[in-house]
């Protein structure tokens, strides 16, 4: 008992008067409130930590963020450094890179400082992940004269069919089976989009999604290299 007593002593005198050990405690929490100070209504919200590939799922769910309101972000404590990306209804879509989100109360869009978003005229970016929604037309070249065409195959999963896309394969024509599950543990609900992360190189990919509850869509031969947004009816 003394020495948890004189231990409580020395985190009182390190952390200063008016702190208490509870203050160390809430130093690893990454989550934040999104304030959204545009004209637009904000349609979805992706935070992923910064080590990682892809987006993830969208953190608002079937919520949005009207103009002049708030939502808060919740993640899990531990990393601090996250990517985070808002799509506005409408399409348009702005992203900030290794935010400490930790050292954030509230996160106010756009957030581009002095770069509002207006109609027609999407926010600049600080180097945003591939694939963007709003990328110049994808220039796409045969590998040597005759040969199949090469170049970025990423594209956003857009599921406008009305069900859940639990499972998202997408496996390159050359290929033999499908491959792994590209959603991983996410999934696309209604209306969501998804960031399919694809290697630089072979564009003719074979695409597979499997929805919740049964049945599946699948399209052969697909040129991706030319797509921003495969959409899922």
């Amino acid at each position: 008992m003394l020495r948890r007593t004189l231990l409580a002593v020395v985190l009182a005198g390190l952390l200063g008067p008016g702190l208490a050990p509870d203050a160390l405690a809430q130093s690893n929490d990454p989550s934040f409130r999104i304030v959204n100070n545009t004209r637009h209504i904000v349609n979805e919200v992706y935070a992923s930590a910064s080590s990682e590939r892809n987006w993830g799922a969208d953190r608002l769910g079937s919520d949005v963020i009207n103009p002049g309101a708030n939502y808060i972000v919740r993640l899990p404590a531990g990393d601090c450094n996250y990517d985070v990306r808002v799509v506005y209804q409408g399409g348009l879509a702005e992203e900030r890179r290794r935010i400490n989100t930790c050292n954030l109360t509230d996160l106010q869009l756009p957030l581009v400082a002095n770069a509002p978003v207006q109609q027609g005229q999407a926010p600049q970016a600080q180097q945003p992940r591939q694939p963007q929604p709003q990328a110049q037309p994808r220039q796409v070249q045969p590998s040597q004269p005759g040969g199949p065409q090469t170049g970025n195959p990423s594209f956003n999963l857009v599921n406008q069919s009305g069900r859940v896309i639990e499972e998202f394969y997408a496996s390159p024509g050359s290929a033999r089976d499908w491959g792994t599950d590209r959603l991983g543990d996410d999934t696309v609900r209604p209306g969501q989009s998804y960031p399919i992360r694809l290697p630089q190189g072979e564009c003719v990919y074979d695409l597979r999604a499997v929805f919740q509850g049964g049945g599946n869509q699948e399209r052969r031969g697909v040129n991706t290299c030319t797509l921003d947004n495969y959409v899922v009816r």
